[in-house]
């Protein structure tokens, strides 16, 4: 391939449009230049040969004195016309973490220091002097941030987030070392973990000490070989560290995998804790399935199902090892395990394995021999009474099985038999309270959830603050979990703060739930049968014309095409806010706008939010004569838009942005639906320029 081809490729491997807007890291390998030159080809390619024929196309763009300056100006120009296309620079930044994937191997190489230049110079061919190439300090950094620019900006997260960083020491390599610590598949590795120690949407856990709780989690599970390599380098840690804290920021409660699909987790299932096993899906609330495609047969989801359980692919399926299913619209997984504890599920009839013990719940265990005498001395010393091992249940060759383990307290635990301590390495959390359907740690006031501190393995106080004003040192035991009840302590409508430690964890109090008003219309969530908290100040509206700044979760109306009226709006005008809103005029014009959704809403983001967007429309310096709403590649919808009369409104609440006529020309040339079948032939003439 040239190397527009090996970019192209590069950027569709990726840059996907995805599911999710999560970090896409651009970690490429020799194996992966084979993967992708065989799949373009058809025919097998061995590693060598990929990567020769990689760095030919590589070499053909970087080369001569100012061996960047060539794809420097191109990619300035790129971005100055609109960037249109697939950006000209992905393959020369795929190039720099290829570099630093083989840098370990290169020789000569000083331990403990990086010996990333040599590989690099000799990918590039420029083979006259040793260091840093000229031009890479200045031009390297800055095709990083065009590549940041693009993903943020120009596509606004559609094909992934930006993760390269900086390194704290090495600044102008740090970029490319980011991108060759984790593949893709790794993602899956850190949301499980995240998964593991209880972390939750929005919180924040200080680098050093999610790096500590990793450390931890790789002794328990069996992550890639890179995982443990980066681990082990006094180079890499600090990177891993922050895409750790990269991760948790983007994190929404699900592990997802390289293209951004949610990994739903499996779990072992026994009729007595030995042969023969079987796996259940644990489907998470907040994920709404439907289906799942396996092996060509699909498998409706029931509405509302927490545990739904599966055909194992291997009927003879053996405990130890992982397994990965994949499905439409998920990816399933069980993690290999050397210890499985095993809790009663009544969902199902069986014993399935869970993630850690519960106090006061009876378990089975099934552990590796090796560690049986370790486990057994755990369960002891979290208080349960002497456990046995069932004679008449079948286990599998090397594992020994046993039962009535009922902790009764958590006590210090790590490595493969950590599970067995209540509360294993979980973070301290919110638990329980009134929480709002669909909010983000949004609760009813007088219901606020209880603080959770878990065991720590030391026995000294720690510090926990609520909006700034600490509490009364808590004197425990380092083995106690500790349980403060908050709904005694915060007892006003807003965003309170809990510290604990360096650990921050918010929430918002609301006064509402449920409140009638007198609007003419009040469209529900096809997900949800309650509304959100309504503000006391929309009560008794009263008057046809009065304007409410929102509707209820989950539909644009009203507004959206002209005035409140009693009279029920017509089907066609009902729909969900999602995706990108466009207003199209006359003459090619074409402008994005930004709705904001009111601020008492905003912070509950996983209620869908409705606005009003005619104050948008009359801000604009042209007649919107179309609305078009685009919630993915596949899926557009357009509509007549109101006639605005000028004047009507104060300053809008949100922005617009113009675009481009060749937008424009990218808007209207996709597959459309037409909202009204009667406006179908009048949207034909309107692409068509009569």
């Amino acid at each position: 391939m040239d190397y527009d081809g090996w970019n192209r490729t590069l950027a569709e491997h990726f840059f996907a449009i995805r599911e999710a807007a999560t970090p896409v890291y651009l970690s490429v390998d020799d194996a992966l230049l084979a993967d992708l030159l065989t799949s373009r080809t058809k025919v097998a390619v061995a590693l060598p040969a990929a990567a020769d024929d990689f760095r030919a196309a590589i070499r053909s763009v970087v080369f001569g004195r100012d061996p960047f300056g060539g794809i420097a100006s191109r990619a300035r120009q790129w971005r100055r016309n609109g960037a249109v296309g697939t950006p000209p620079f992905i393959a020369v930044l795929a190039a720099t973490v290829l570099a630093a994937s083989r840098m370990h191997r290169s020789e000569g190489s000083v331990v403990g220091r990086f010996s990333y230049y040599g590989p690099l110079r000799e990918l590039l061919g420029l083979l006259e002097g040793s260091g840093m190439p000229d031009g890479y300090d200045v031009i390297v950094p800055t095709l990083w941030e065009h590549l940041k620019w693009w993903l943020t900006e120009h596509e606004r997260g559609r094909r992934g987030l930006p993760s390269a960083i900086r390194h704290p020491t090495q600044v102008n390599i740090g970029w490319s070392l980011s991108q060759a610590v984790l593949v893709g598949s790794d993602r899956v590795q850190v949301g499980l973990f995240l998964s593991a120690i209880g972390a939750q949407p929005g919180d924040f856990v200080p680098e050093a000490e999610l790096l500590a709780r990793f450390q931890e989690w790789v002794r328990l599970n069996r992550p890639s070989p890179r995982i443990q390599r980066a681990l082990a380098s006094p180079e890499m840690r600090p990177i891993l560290a922050s895409i750790l804290q990269q991760e948790l920021t983007h994190y929404d409660g699900l592990p997802r995998n390289a293209a951004g699909l949610p990994c739903v987790p499996l779990s072992l299932t026994t009729d007595t804790g030995g042969f023969p096993y079987g796996i259940a899906a644990r489907i998470p609330s907040h994920l709404h399935l439907e289906s799942l495609s396996l092996n060509g047969d699909v498998i409706r989801v029931p509405s509302g199902a927490e545990w739904l359980p599966l055909t194992p692919p291997n009927r003879e399926l053996t405990p130890g090892s992982a397994l990965e299913l994949a499905a439409d619209t998920a990816t399933l997984m069980l993690p290999a395990r050397d210890l499985y504890v095993l809790q009663a599920n009544d969902l199902i009839g069986k014993w399935t394995s869970v993630t850690t013990a519960e106090i006061g719940v009876p378990h089975r265990v099934l552990v590796k021999n090796a560690c049986a005498a370790q486990a057994e001395a755990v369960m002891l010393a979290c208080g349960s009474d002497a456990v046995r091992k069932p004679r008449r249940v079948q286990v599998p060759p090397g594992w020994t099985l046993f039962s009535g383990y009922t902790p009764t307290r958590s006590a210090a635990a790590r490595g493969v038999v950590g599970p067995l301590a209540p509360l294993h390495q979980q973070l301290a959390r919110l638990s329980g309270g009134l929480r709002i359907d669909g909010g983000r740690q949004t609760f009813l006031l007088g219901y606020a959830p209880d603080l959770v501190l878990p065991a720590t393995p030391n026995d000294h106080p720690r510090a926990v603050t609520i909006n700034g004003v600490p509490l009364p040192p808590i004197s425990r035991a380092g083995t106690e979990t500790i349980t403060i009840r908050l709904a005694d302590l915060v007892q006003s409508v807003g965003e309170h703060q809990i510290e604990v430690g360096n650990r921050k964890l918010t929430f918002t109090l609301v006064e509402r739930y449920r409140e009638s008003v007198a609007l003419p219309l009040l469209a529900l969530s096809p997900r949800s049968d309650r509304l959100a908290t309504v503000p006391s100040r929309m009560q008794n509206t009263a008057s046809p014309s009065a304007r409410a700044p929102w509707l209820p979760p989950g539909h644009l109306s009203g507004s959206f095409f002209g005035s409140y009226g009693r009279a029920p709006l017509p089907s066609t005008s009902v729909l969900r806010l999602g995706g990108s809103i466009y207003a199209l005029g006359a003459n090619r014009l074409v402008a994005q706008l930004f709705p904001e959704a009111p601020a008492w809403i905003a912070p509950m983001d996983l209620v869908p939010h409705t606005v009003d967007i005619e104050p948008l429309l009359n801000a604009l310096p042209f007649q919107a004569l179309w609305l078009l709403q685009v919630t993915s590649s596949r899926n557009a919808r357009v509509w007549r838009a109101p006639v605005v009369q000028t004047g009507t409104y104060g300053a809008p609440s949100g922005s617009w942005q113009f675009l481009s006529q060749a937008d424009w020309r990218r808007l209207t040339s996709g597959d459309i639906t037409t909202a009204e079948v009667a406006c179908a032939q009048d949207w034909t003439d309107y692409t068509s320029g009569k």
